[in-house]
């Protein structure tokens, strides 16, 4: 089993002594692979710009006009600068042209508030900000005066032009880093060449528990030791990326999901990134540029199983055929699985040759009807990844039936993508992997999850005591999850330590944050939210029983009170229960959700509460549901309200 993790001695010796910064990469990638493709895309979206396609040699001329240009204006080595854009060819090569200027791109979700945008270009002391679109110019124009640090908006579009000096579009800055070029070359071979190991080259945001931001410091260091420590894991478990290979690019580049396993994975080994039109078109997509890997979260692997199973309803003579060969399906299925419960499910498998004869005819029938299937994800598909929240056993069974590789992994933004991965040579359902990509990984006494290795990030940026409670005394990040380690070396999340929640879409979204906006409610009195692993927020919300009471008896509205429960708590007489009239009246819910909208309009789209149930018991540490310190027991709840919970969904 020893080929099932990470070696340390190579960790210790590839990770430590032969690296080389993010850019190098870029650049080696250029001069061994001129004439290949490095990006595609729609050039209707982009102006016509260079018919929709550049090779490395195009792609390497555009990032150094982009770096002069920065350049030009003063750009000091390690200064930061905003990067907020939906996924594009122009954030790649702004990516890369600020890390040649030894400077640290500061990513940014365009979804986000201007208050949540103000405070990462605060926090970060952004003089400059790459926006995508003149839309998200007038966003951040307006309000510029709120950000004294932010000097000049570079808007990513061929299209823009303006005598405004607060902004400049690329165009212009291209030709103005041409310009400066001629006679200042050996000035930026000096900065591209200079840049460190140690220098920070990315800084990303991610939600803390009280839901402001913090951002993740990675150095070329973290993100080099991750990529070598693909290339090593990779190549031994038949999953090496080469110039052959073509990634689809759709999730937002500001996430390191998508961002080192796609954009920074394909640039470190030579293959070609096409980028999706937009998410909706991503099936499409895949017609188009036919990819041999992509990223997904599990929520677009759940869409295409119902689309699916929504089409064969449709016509009951498929849905028959495709019953029968499902059938047939997962007969063959269990000769790619192991004594272990792993399923090899590379490309090169030879799953034929190890049926039986019968069994072998039948499932050449069944799978012609797979092929039609797979053919949906384009003609050269080898695998795709899925991370950023758990994926259904039964949904990785479905399409590994179908002959299509999904691959579950773990990581996070702090560990610069994925640190624990499946083998396509040996996929687990249910579990997130092995040791992989270069890091260790161990399991606390009290079942957290710590890595250490290849990818750990430097720290949160101007949070000092974060950071150091972020790590064990010997240097190990301590990840906030609880899991569980099987005798294969595979492991399993249990549950969160602490209370985030994270989305089937990818999205962290912090209860406390959600929890202290109600605080000051006449209206609520508890609250508790679902969403892991779900496409949205819902909540079980618990009334101000006395608050209603009240309320009520001013309107003279009848209600049962036989059904009134009172408690001591707190050497306070409170009702405790009511009847189901009483949560159930018009008054009482409108009250509610009027609570609910004023919420949301403070929250992000992704924190919305979407749904929610109003309960007539009250939470209490009579009943269990809240401990002796008065924190609600998340176990007691999901098991105590399990159907009510399942309703909302």
């Amino acid at each position: 089993m020893d080929n099932l993790r990470a070696p340390e001695e190579y960790i210790v010796k590839e990770h430590t002594q032969n690296l080389r910064p993010v850019t190098a990469y870029f650049y080696q990638t250029c001069d061994s692979f001129p004439s290949r493709p490095a990006q595609r895309y729609n050039a209707e979206l982009y102006h016509g710009d260079n018919n929709g396609r550049f090779t490395y040699t195009e792609m390497r001329s555009r990032v150094e006009d982009i770096a002069c240009g920065l350049l030009s204006m003063g750009l000091s080595r390690q200064e930061r600068i905003g990067l907020m854009s939906r996924p594009s060819p122009y954030w790649t090569q702004a990516d890369i042209a600020i890390a040649s200027c030894a400077a640290v791109s500061v990513t940014i979700y365009p979804t986000l508030s201007f208050g949540e945008v103000a405070h990462i270009l605060s926090d970060s002391d952004c003089r400059y900000l790459f926006v995508d679109s003149s839309e998200n110019l007038e966003r951040i124009l307006p309000r510029m005066g709120e950000l004294p640090a932010l000097k000049r908006i570079i808007v990513m579009d061929f299209g823009y032009r303006t005598r405004d000096e607060r902004t400049i579009g690329l165009w212009d800055l291209m030709e103005q880093g041409r310009q400066w070029k001629k006679s200042n070359r050996p000035a930026f071979e000096e900065r591209r060449d200079g840049v460190a190991l140690k220098d920070w080259y990315t800084i990303l945001y991610t939600s803390g528990t009280t839901g402001r931001g913090k951002g993740v410091v990675l150095t070329h260091w973290c993100v080099s030791s991750r990529l070598e420590g693909v290339r090593e894991f990779f190549s031994r478990h038949g999953m090496a990326i080469d110039e052959n290979d073509v990634t689809l690019c759709y999730l937002p580049l500001s996430h390191i999901f998508e961002r080192g396993s796609c954009e920074l994975l394909a640039i470190s080994q030579g293959a070609c990134i096409a980028y999706a039109d937009k998410p909706a078109t991503l099936l499409d997509d895949m017609q188009k540029y036919n990819p041999t890997w992509i990223n997904c979260v599990p929520r677009l692997y759940e869409k295409i199983y119902v689309s699916f199973q929504k089409k064969m309803a449709e016509n009951p003579v498929k849905k028959a055929l495709f019953d029968l060969a499902f059938h047939v399906g997962r007969k063959a299925l269990d000769y790619r699985r192991d004594h272990r419960g792993c399923y090899n499910m590379s490309p090169g498998y030879d799953l034929e040759g190890r049926l039986p004869p019968m069994l072998k005819l039948q499932y050449r029938l069944a799978d012609r009807l797979f092929a039609q299937v797979r053919a949906l994800f384009g003609s050269r598909f080898r695998f795709a990844f899925s991370a950023s929240a758990g994926i259904s056993p039964d949904l990785l069974l479905f399409y590994y039936t179908l002959g299509l590789a999904v691959v579950e992994g773990y990581g996070s933004t702090e560990s610069a993508s994925a640190c624990i991965l499946n083998p396509i040579t040996a996929c687990k359902p249910g579990y997130m992997g092995i040791e992989a990509n270069g890091s260790l990984a161990r399991v606390a006494g009290d079942g957290e999850l710590e890595i250490s290795g290849a990818g750990v990030f430097q720290g949160y940026l101007n949070l000092e005591d974060e950071t150091r409670d972020s790590f064990t005394e010997d240097g190990w990040f301590k990840t906030g999850d609880v899991v569980e380690k099987d005798d294969y070396g595979y492991y399993r999340i249990l549950d969160r330590k602490k209370a985030i929640i994270c989305t089937a879409v990818g999205k962290n979204v912090a209860p406390a944050k959600l929890e202290s906006l109600f605080a000051l409610s006449h209206a609520v009195e508890q609250v508790f939210f679902i969403g892991d692993e779900r496409n949205y927020i819902s909540a079980l919300i618990v009334p101000n029983f006395g608050y209603f009471i009240d309320f009520f008896e001013q309107e003279r509205i009848p209600y049962n009170k036989g059904a009134l429960k009172h408690s001591e708590i707190g050497g306070m007489r409170v009702c405790t229960e009511v009847g189901e009239d009483f949560v159930q009246h018009p008054r009482l819910r409108e009250l509610i959700e009027r609570e609910v909208a004023m919420v949301n309009r403070q929250l992000e789209d992704f924190e919305r509460i979407r749904r929610f149930t109003i309960l007539r018991q009250r939470f209490t540490e009579e009943n269990g549901r809240l401990t002796p310190t008065q924190k609600i027991r998340k176990s007691a709840i999901i098991k105590d309200f399990k159907d009510v919970i399942e309703a909302m969904y």
